[in-house]
């Protein structure tokens, strides 16, 4: 775990209101869903992700085993089955909190994640899945981020081609695959009885990795494999993404694997120079529901936060620092100095009053955008950032501030740092 300083908290609380509003605009209700979650919700159909790296303890009133949850998704299906079992579909609900993973990368070594996410749950097919990568990628833009690759994958596509196999030997077969190491996944699909026109495909996925190139080759080499038809779904969302133009770049990676075995279908990942992890990920689930006695299609997407402020900051598009005025005083009492900064409170105006001395210093400390000096007759208002300065002459307390606000911009009231 580790803590955020004023200024790291203040970007993250940017980002994730920017999301949800991005995520409201297309419909997406907010929820919130708790820290702790029964290991029975949380582990089951998780795959290749250790249960030792899941925090678990017993509840002391019951003996239950739960755990501090490492995703957010099965407890969003839970609620959705049980709360809203009655709420006609499509359901669209959003939300943002901290999921926690014992992460083994000895660089990465915070198991505190916050995000923020949707999840559409009772639209299936290929609008279901447009919609959710159009959401995302709207979201992703509306932080500023521009320069960004939307990955696709399909479930399936591995999936059906290690469906031979025992259960145990599917998981080591897709570990090779996941570290695109086509010897390895030979060995083990060899190991583990997959034999003929499966076990060509399995080796040749690492490589069919590209644009629209790939599609050609793809046919080739998946023919006559059950990995045909999840290969034409994903082609026929990729076509409809690129015709959306979604994203700067799209490309589709067709040995694609993931984190967690509950996802059926499509697989995305938004990437970006900077953090060398995924800035969010997603996909299809439709299986995930089956647990809570009730099939329903269901997809979703999930933003790390600290990965996409480091892409945002990596691309230098950070919004210009929210507007913060400390107002001070020349002369006179605090009396002159209150109905000042409620008047730019009832304007929106973040505000608080300044120390007596060493005025700039402090401003600059504590990420002030403006500085205001108060005297009798008027004020004297200054661009901390720039040394920028005005005199105003004023007498109101409401007069001032209006003479603020004009000096600062209106259009700046309201933008967010990132």
């Amino acid at each position: 775990m580790r803590d955020l300083l004023p200024e790291q908290a203040a970007r993250q609380i940017a980002l994730t209101r920017t999301l949800l509003r991005s995520f409201e605009r297309f419909g997406y209700e907010p929820v919130s869903v708790p820290p702790f979650e029964y290991a029975a919700v949380l582990e089951h159909d998780m795959g290749p992700l250790d249960p030792g790296q899941v925090l678990r303890f017993v509840e002391p009133e019951t003996g239950e085993i739960v755990a501090l949850r490492p995703d957010m998704t099965p407890q969003v299906a839970r609620l959705v089955a049980t709360r809203l079992a009655g709420a006609p579909p499509p359901v669209r609900l959003c939300y943002e909190g901290a999921v926690v993973r014992r992460r083994l990368e000895r660089a990465r070594r915070e198991r505190q994640i916050h995000q923020t996410g949707f999840e559409l749950v009772g639209l299936g097919g290929a609008s279901g899945d447009l919609e959710v990568l159009t959401v995302a990628a709207s979201a992703v833009r509306a932080t500023g981020l521009t320069g960004f690759t939307l990955d696709l994958g399909h479930a399936g596509v591995a999936g059906s081609l290690v469906l031979g196999a025992a259960p145990e030997a599917r998981v080591r077969v897709i570990e090779a695959l996941a570290t695109k190491d086509a010897e390895e996944t030979r060995r083990r699909a060899e190991s583990a009885g997959i034999r003929g026109r499966e076990l060509g495909a399995l080796v040749a996925l690492p490589g069919l990795y590209g644009g629209a190139d790939v599609w050609s080759r793809a046919e080739t080499v998946l023919a006559g494999t059950a990995a045909e038809a999840p290969a034409r779904e994903l082609r026929t969302l990729y076509d409809a993404a690129c015709a959306a133009g979604l994203a700067p770049s799209l490309v589709v990676d067709l040995g694609e694997t993931w984190s967690f075995a509950y996802y059926t279908g499509m697989l995305f990942q938004i990437l970006a120079e900077g953090p060398g992890e995924p800035v969010g990920s997603g996909g299809r689930y439709d299986s995930l529901f089956d647990r809570f006695g009730g099939a329903r299609p269901a997809a979703g997407f999930a933003i790390d936060l600290g990965n996409l402020g480091w892409a945002i900051e990596r691309a230098g598009t950070s919004a210009r620092p929210s507007v913060r005025v400390l107002v001070t005083l020349r002369d006179g009492g605090d009396a002159a100095r209150e109905p000042v900064l409620g008047e730019l409170r009832r304007l929106g105006v973040a505000c608080a009053a300044g120390p007596g001395a060493s005025v700039a210093e402090y401003a600059r400390a504590w990420r002030y955008s403006h500085s205001v000096e108060l005297a009798p007759g008027g004020a004297a208002l200054v661009d901390v950032a720039l040394g920028s300065a005005r005199r105003v002459d004023a007498v109101s307390p409401r007069d001032l501030a209006g003479a603020i606000v004009a000096f600062i911009g209106p259009q700046n009231l309201n933008s967010e740092g990132a």
